[in-house]
């Protein structure tokens, strides 16, 4: 599949224009870890990268991929339940030593995760769905991902984005796809831009992504 029909090229695309070293970046499904792995080459050295499963396979499997990169002596398995602060700015040297966090948890607990930063996230990716390789009846739920989606909204930095890509083709899939595009369609024009890339005419269920670009404000100018 070249990359013009590539759901998981186009998102990745859309990451790419908005990230640069030193950013905190969300994998909100890290799966088998390599949108985790794009997103650490993103923002290292000097950002920071929270990768979130549910399943402990997709942990195990994120943390051996960004080994086999290079990057397991940067990898710090997180607690879910701890209270320590999880991005880089001001923390000790250990943590500046282990800027990629993984937690095993459901992405629907995001805001609370999000809380214990102290750097805005400028990007972040869901891919839903199941585990590539896993159990198919193991898989991402309307309720869980509009938890996370509303809190990465809340806490996303101006100018930042939210990517997902939507598979439809699995049981269950209906009701979370519903969710999603509606949630996409309620955005406020005044703060949000965003896009959608389909593909019309593929045949059978294609994967599509919905990216939305949190605005600035805009302050008005007192007249003189």
């Amino acid at each position: 599949m070249n990359s013009l029909t590539s759901a998981v090229e186009w998102s990745r695309r859309f990451l790419a224009e908005v990230l640069e070293q030193g950013d905190l970046a969300v994998d909100a499904t890290a799966g088998n870890g390599h949108d985790a792995l794009f997103l650490a080459r993103q923002v290292l050295p000097g950002g920071a990268l929270l990768a979130v499963d549910i399943q402990e396979a997709a942990i195990v499997a994120t943390n051996r991929r960004l080994a086999e990169a290079g990057l397991g002596e940067m990898v710090r398995i997180e607690d879910p339940f701890s209270s320590e602060t999880l991005s880089v700015n001001g923390l000790s040297t250990l943590a500046l030593e282990r800027p990629i966090r993984l937690v095993q948890g459901d992405h629907g607990q995001l805001g609370l995760w999000l809380q214990r930063t102290n750097q805005k996230p400028k990007a972040a990716v869901f891919n839903l769905g199941y585990l590539p390789g896993g159990d198919h009846h193991l898989v991402t739920r309307a309720d869980s991902t509009l938890n996370a989606l509303n809190a990465l909204a809340a806490a996303l930095a101006e100018g930042g984005r939210l990517v997902v890509v939507v598979y439809v083709g699995h049981a269950g899939a209906e009701a979370e796809v519903a969710a999603v595009n509606d949630w996409w369609r309620q955005l406020p024009p005044q703060r949000w831009d965003t896009v959608s890339v389909r593909f019309p005419n593929r045949t059978g269920h294609p994967p599509y992504v919905l990216v939305a670009e949190k605005k600035g404000v805009q302050r008005r100018v007192p007249s003189t």
